[in-house]
């Protein structure tokens, strides 16, 4: 597969269609809109503008609405998706129906209201919660919570620190005047409260010998009659609250049947964003408006089929080198290379006149993910569940379980080729049930046996990926005019390589003619010198001797620590089967046949978890590093066209 051709469009239409326009282009969705290269502040274009942005605004305003709705259910209307059901299927009608958007935004408006009066119950009934606590100290004193006493008698309300010894402070008091009297009250987890009687000739000595004790005033204003009458009508007022706050409750209860139609209207939302924030890359004049922007190459008879029922005029053209970097990268792929894509677009999308390496990548790092697990139960378990979740859930961007998917077919293939079924637990079984049984599954190789094959294998394996990407890379640059650099470059190595595979023969393998060492030597030869005027090539003076070495070295070093680090496949092939091997082992020394089944499938589960994450992520380094490292050039601005993009429901295309 390659990258997909892309031309530059430009549109000139009249302003009055704008907006007749803008739907049926989200619906194809193959424009990706782009900010023409126009200085607005520039006098000579005082003509043009930016088109209002009033509906963007209300959009995302419409949006909000519908998803705090959402949020309201989602708290006080549970419910349970199916974790593997697919999403609700309708068509793009029924997504821009007028009056179901009406009816989803009326919904929410009265779901958010019915909210906010129940939090503002919720936030009355914690004001009075709050006020009830202040009172319930006061609860033992049969006084009017407003007396404040007379010229004669001074009544006072105070509290000192729980950690004082009321009793003291009373004698305290009584000492320093025999016309006062305390009467203590409740108390909490840091006061005690009390209230002082005393004549008003000697509140002031009363209140200088409390103050020792951390004394302090305590206003009750704002209250009349005694606590427990005030506290009598706040339980009142608060259970007359939470009448009121269950009836919005239940009021939004009755509305959770409106799930679906907020999500329809959700998604709906988001089309509108979508398509404002696009128009706002548009130039507008008073009659005209201007769109700039890139479609694939093979979308262009649609656009123009389209594009035939408006008054306006556009051309496409294809990019210029010096647009290259502007240009929007979509990949063209296969059912089974388009499982790549997740990988790809991790690490970077290849710039648009690069390389698409999902086809190039594929063999490579399903081959490897396989080997790395090479078990048939891990690979079959594999298979099922990606296989369930693609055909139930169905979901928008399948890419990485459909990588889980062959992945699993490689893993069952290694498997059958390496005897591994969840480790040896068949072997292990079968010696529990029969002792005098010698019964082994059938194997090319193991890996606990077979160590020194495994790894030359996985050298062998990673040399040809390591040899493809140099050709690759030869290609590209071929095409690109560069073929003097490819050929003192990957094509020396290539004869340098060679000739030490023909030296090393001709030298060491009996019966082969010794002109092979020879001509081996002269490849040798010439590969050194093709690499030393490559490399040397742009260096002046004593810059050419440290050119060279530095490209020998470079290279030597490198290209062989490349191929060192294809070893980890046999290293993780050999750990994998280990664990699942001891955990078989522990199971069987119970002695004991359905405690070796739960003791092996659990740990043959969580080596299967451990082993998944390992061969995913060093899998990935092998291509991310020894692989594209060698050809790959990235960079590329991923494909974002005006397009349907939903997130509840999943829109089926009308024929026309």
């Amino acid at each position: 597969m390659a990258i997909v051709k892309m031309k530059r469009l430009r549109l000139l239409g009249l302003r009055s269609d704008r907006e007749r326009l803008l739907r049926p282009l989200q619906s194809l969705g193959c424009v990706e809109f782009s900010e023409p290269a126009i200085d607005l502040s520039d006098p000579a274009w005082a003509a043009l503008a930016k088109p209002e942005g009033t509906g963007l605004s209300k959009a995302k305003e419409q949006y909000q609405q519908l998803d705090s709705a959402l949020d309201v259910l989602r708290k006080y209307v549970p419910t349970k998706d199916g974790l593997l059901s697919a999403r609700p299927t309708l068509t793009e009608a029924q997504l821009f129906d007028d009056s179901v958007y009406t009816d989803g935004l009326a919904a929410a408006w009265d779901i958010t209201n019915a909210e906010r009066a129940l939090a503002a119950c919720q936030a009355e009934q914690a004001k009075l919660q709050s006020q009830k606590a202040s009172l319930e100290p006061w609860l033992s004193l049969n006084v009017p919570l407003e007396t404040e006493g007379d010229s004669t008698v001074s009544i006072l309300f105070g509290a000192v620190p729980s950690k004082v010894d009321f009793a003291a402070f009373e004698a305290a008091a009584a000492q320093a005047t025999p016309l006062a009297q305390l009467f203590p009250a409740g108390s909490d987890r840091e006061l005690q409260y009390f209230l002082l009687v005393c004549h008003a000739s000697v509140l002031s000595d009363c209140t200088e010998a409390m103050r020792p004790f951390g004394y302090s005033r305590v206003t009750l204003r704002g209250w009349t009659g005694t606590a427990a009458d005030n506290i009598r009508s706040l339980d009142n007022h608060i259970a007359a609250l939470e009448r009121q706050a269950e009836e919005h409750r239940d009021h939004i209860a009755s509305l959770g049947d409106k799930r679906n139609l907020l999500r329809l209207c959700a998604d709906r939302a988001c089309q509108e964003i979508s398509r404002e924030e696009n128009k706002a890359r548009l130039i507008d004049t008073d009659a005209a408006y201007l769109l700039e922007g890139w479609l694939p190459a093979d979308k262009e008879p649609d656009l123009a089929k389209l594009l035939s029922g408006f008054s306006c005029a556009w051309e496409t053209a294809d990019p210029m080198p010096e647009e290259y970097p502007q240009v929007p990268v979509k990949l063209k792929n296969n059912l089974i290379t388009r499982s790549m894509n997740t990988i790809t677009e991790m690490y970077s999308l290849p710039a648009y006149d690069g390389v698409d390496p999902n086809p190039l990548m594929a063999p490579f790092f399903i081959l490897f993910f396989g080997m790395i697990m090479a078990d048939m139960g891990y690979g079959l378990l594999m298979i099922i569940a990606s296989a369930v979740v693609l055909l139930k859930q169905k979901p928008k961007n399948p890419s990485f379980m459909e990588m889980i998917f062959w992945c699993g077919i490689s893993t069952v293939l290694w498997g059958a080729a390496s005897g591994g079924f969840f480790g040896d637990m068949i072997p292990q079984l079968v010696t529990m049930l029969n002792p005098n049984s010698t019964f082994e599954m059938p194997a090319l190789f193991t890996p606990l046996n077979d160590i020194v094959a495994i790894m030359i294998g996985s050298l062998a394996l990673g040399f040809i990926q390591v040899i493809t990407g140099m050709t690759i890379s030869v290609v590209k640059k071929s095409k690109d005019g560069q073929f003097i650099d490819a050929l003192f470059s990957e094509i020396s190595w290539w004869i340098v390589l060679g000739g030490l595979a023909l030296f090393l023969c001709g030298a060491m393998v009996a019966g082969l003619p010794p002109v092979l060492a020879t001509v081996g030597k002269v490849m040798l030869i010439a590969g050194f010198l093709m690499l030393a005027l490559g490399g040397t090539r742009e260096a002046k003076g004593f810059g050419k001797v440290t050119s060279f070495i530095g490209i020998i070295y470079n290279g030597v070093t490198g290209f062989f620590s490349d191929i060192l680090s294809y070893i980890r496949l046999m290293a993780l092939m050999v750990s994998g089967s280990v664990i699942a091997s001891v955990f078989n082992t522990l199971g069987a020394t119970t002695g004991i046949v359905p405690a070796f089944i739960l003791i092996s499938l659990l740990g043959n589960a969580l080596n299967l978890a451990l082993s998944l994450l390992g061969a995913y992520v060093h899998d990935l380094r092998l291509q991310c590093l020894e692989f594209f490292g060698r050809f790959y050039k990235e960079g590329g601005m991923p494909y974002q066209p005006l397009s349907i993009d939903t997130k509840y429901i999943d829109v089926i295309k009308e024929e026309n």
